[in-house]
């Protein structure tokens, strides 16, 4: 990502809106850091969109679990996470673009902090049959994601699961309020408007 930055950069670009990660200011292991911190001394107007975690993970790098076996296999423990739905980021990153806030940091979050046993309780409801939270530790969830998913997107999304297990991943703006007027998306939308199949 640096080096297209810098070409950008070199070939007139004065303005990026960089698709973040929530918290990604004060967590110094994440690459979205050191690219936020590039782009603020590049000499270029910036816009961060800090995402939480996307609502579309469960219907997406999730779904085999919930469609074919009616569970959520993730190590989150009773940590809530701010979930947001994909089309409030894109909303908000359009604004960005068209309206270009200036060396602004928007943090997009949904409207409420969920744990996963309340995940799982909405998508219950929203497809009519019961879904299970399981709880496994770190190792019997990196077992069991290796099976679907490349080493590498496991250690992601386990350590992504662990922010939420630690009580760090709850965090909630009025981002999307404040940029588009509306309320963000809640999950409970989501989960009725998602193709499950």
């Amino acid at each position: 990502m640096l080096p297209a930055l810098k070409f950008g950069r070199e070939a007139g670009l004065k303005h990026v809106v960089f698709l973040s990660l929530q918290g990604a200011e004060k967590n110094r292991v994440v690459p979205h850091a050191a690219i936020e911190s590039y782009l603020k001394s590049s000499g270029m107007s910036y816009t961060f969109v800090r995402a939480s975690f996307f609502n579309q993970n469960l219907s997406t790098t999730h779904l085999a679990d919930i469609r074919d076996r009616d569970e959520i296999m993730v190590p989150a423990g009773g940590g809530a996470m701010a979930f947001v739905d994909a089309q409030d980021v894109g909303e908000v990153a359009a604004a960005a673009l068209l309206e270009q806030y200036r060396n602004r940091a928007w943090t997009v979050t949904g409207p409420e902090a969920l744990t996963y046993g309340e995940v799982a309780a909405i998508l219950s409801a929203a497809l009519g049959r019961p879904i299970r939270y399981r709880r496994p530790g770190l190792l019997r969830y990196c077992w069991h994601a290796r099976r679907s998913m490349p080493l590498p997107m496991v250690a992601v999304t386990a350590a992504i699961y662990t922010t939420a297990r630690l009580g760090l991943a709850a965090g909630l703006t009025d981002d999307v309020r404040r940029v588009l007027g509306r309320d963000p998306i809640s999950f409970a939308e989501f989960a009725r408007r998602e193709s499950w199949t």
